[in-house]
């Protein structure tokens, strides 16, 4: 979400078409690209920005010429903060147990889990059946998705240097500076997981694994060609966009005290990154 609204403020002259997924089970997707199909060829070329959860391949049904931009995370981190999430949204009921002694780790009756937990970046990235069963995806899926990312996107940033990639993407892709307070975020409190479970969703997510240290390396070539000039402008961003997010909090508490606005404000701790 934090990451749709700086796409907002940096594409402002075009239509943005939202898919609205927040999940992508077949026929979620198939609705979504029935959605594009149907719009006049007039009005799809007026559109500059395409966002959302997406499997690759959208490009296929466009008019013109596309680039891709992902941003990945850490495997592990990523299912553990999905599964949590899922909990908290009720969407997967509290009684329920991931299992790994079970063949589909007791993930039947939640397909999202299963996709969450199952090398889900690989998945999407490969462009496969996003009906793909739990423990299908194999060292193909993992090489179309190199072979993707290398030949079609644009730029692949990191959630866990989000500043950083941020800066990157204005040199690569001409974004400007905005600031941004995060929204959408998981709070830390959830269901806990046994190092054992933790170490297991590790093996089970070895071509995610794959596929971020791929990501990793590719974002430092691209950090270390900008050299000191970027670590100059991310100590700079990161200060203001620290002090931006602390008035905004402020903000809203006194819109809140003058009964002017209700809804809390969220702020994720951001300390100034080091040199």
């Amino acid at each position: 979400m934090s990451l749709r609204g700086l796409f907002v403020k940096n594409y402002r002259d075009g239509k943005h078409f939202n898919t609205e997924l927040s999940s992508l089970p077949t026929q979620n997707w198939e609705r979504c690209l029935d959605r594009i199909q149907k719009m006049p060829r007039e009005e799809l070329e007026r559109h500059q920005v395409f966002k959302g959860h997406m499997p690759f391949g959208l490009h296929e049904f466009l008019p013109r010429p596309v680039g891709y931009i992902t941003f990945l995370r850490d495997p592990v981190r990523r299912a553990i903060s999905h599964y949590r999430m899922l909990c908290r949204k009720k969407i997967v009921p509290p009684p329920h147990v991931i299992a790994p002694f079970r063949g589909n780790w007791n993930t039947a009756s939640h397909p999202e889990l299963a996709y969450a937990l199952d090398n889900g970046q690989t998945r999407v990235l490969s462009g496969t059946d996003p009906d793909l069963p739990f423990g299908a995806c194999s060292e193909s899926h993992l090489q179309k998705a190199l072979e993707n990312l290398e030949r079609h996107f644009q730029f692949v940033g990191l959630t866990e240097q989000f500043d950083l990639s941020l800066l990157l993407l204005g040199k690569e892709c001409g974004w400007k500076w905005h600031f941004y307070v995060p929204d959408n975020v998981t709070p830390g409190e959830g269901p806990s997981l046994s190092p054992a479970l933790v170490e297991s969703i590790r093996d089970l997510n070895r071509f995610d694994a794959e596929l971020y240290r791929y990501a990793q390396e590719r974002f430092r070539a691209l950090a270390d060609r900008h050299g000191w000039t970027l670590r100059a402008e991310h100590r700079l961003y990161s200060v203001g966009n620290h002090l931006h997010q602390r008035l905004h909090v402020l903000r809203h508490r006194l819109r809140r005290r003058l009964g002017i606005e209700r809804r809390p404000a969220m702020l994720m701790p951001l300390h100034p990154a080091a040199p």
